[in-house]
């Protein structure tokens, strides 16, 4: 296994980090693992975006988030699990259940909103790959047959850090604004061809959609990309608003690397599908 803090180099890799993490008692992965063999009393139960996407980039050590689960049962059957318990109803649709360590989003296949709105037809739980904003988030690790499962440029944002789109139809136009902004300026991400067209419209044409104070911090952000060398997107300027255009040093890149920002020029994958952990069964 590649150490903490570094891309993984392959699916099998993924593997072995959310096992290694859901067997570590000092990062809570018996209580997460816990929660997921109760689910799997009613379907299936994938662990889905956040978790997996912060594993893949940096290791155990990158992940700080809550827990998204998605069982593949119908939401009358998860209703009826979560009824004698702690769980909360989401605005979403889904429960929020709140642990010794970890913080869980729970949902229902049929429940997850691009599938309920009918923007994605979900069969199996790897259709999740389809529905979410960010094309980072598009990965997936199904706990019962122990495979990783990602979208068509995941493997991409791990190797160029190049954010792009992946559904644009979404239910909170200004969170997917505001993270899109944390990504540029904290995360020093680029930006892909999608996203910059999705931001460039919500600037233009649906400012009504934000506040005045995030309307002003996009302006300003767009104002400040330049082209990618490959002409595929374009980069934040600075780190800050209003600062220089320069790229970073190779000083700053170092800082970065050891917050959990890693160099991602070579991460070789295979293409997108299901991919079996060595020894599952």
């Amino acid at each position: 296994m590649a150490d903490l803090g570094s891309p993984v180099r392959d699916g099998a890799e993924l593997c072995r980090r959310m096992q290694a993490f859901l067997a570590d008692e000092a990062r809570g992965g018996p209580e997460i693992a816990d929660l997921i063999g109760h689910l799997g009393q009613v379907g299936e139960v994938a662990i889905f975006g956040g978790m997996a996407r912060d594993i893949a980039r940096g290791g155990a050590a990158a992940f700080a988030s809550d827990v998204d689960l998605v069982v593949h049962a119908p939401p009358e059957r998860l209703a009826e699990l979560m009824r004698d318990g702690a769980a909360v109803r989401n605005r979403f649709g889904g429960y929020r259940i709140a642990g010794r360590r970890h913080s869980y989003d729970v949902w229902a296949l049929p429940s997850t909103w691009a599938v309920q709105s009918g923007h994605v037809q979900a069969a199996h739980l790897t259709d999740l790959v389809h529905t979410t904003f960010f094309d980072c988030d598009a990965v997936l690790y199904l706990c019962g047959s122990r495979r990783v499962h990602h979208g068509p440029r995941f493997t991409a944002w791990l190797r160029d850090a190049i954010v792009d789109t992946n559904l644009e139809e979404n239910p909170n136009p200004h969170g997917v604004v505001a993270r899109a902004l944390r990504i540029l300026l904290e995360h020093r991400q680029a930006v892909g061809p999608g996203l910059e067209r999705y931001l460039r419209r919500m600037a233009k044409g649906h400012a009504g959609c934000l506040d005045g104070d995030l309307a002003s911090r996009l302006s300003r952000i767009l104002a400040g990309l330049r082209p990618l060398p490959d002409g595929l997107g374009a980069t934040a300027a600075a780190r800050h608003p209003g600062a220089g255009g320069e790229a970073p040093g190779r000083g700053e890149r170092d800082r970065a690397n050891r917050h959990g920002c890693p160099d991602r020029s070579h991460v070789p994958w295979p293409a997108p599908g299901r991919l079996r952990c060595p020894g599952s069964s």
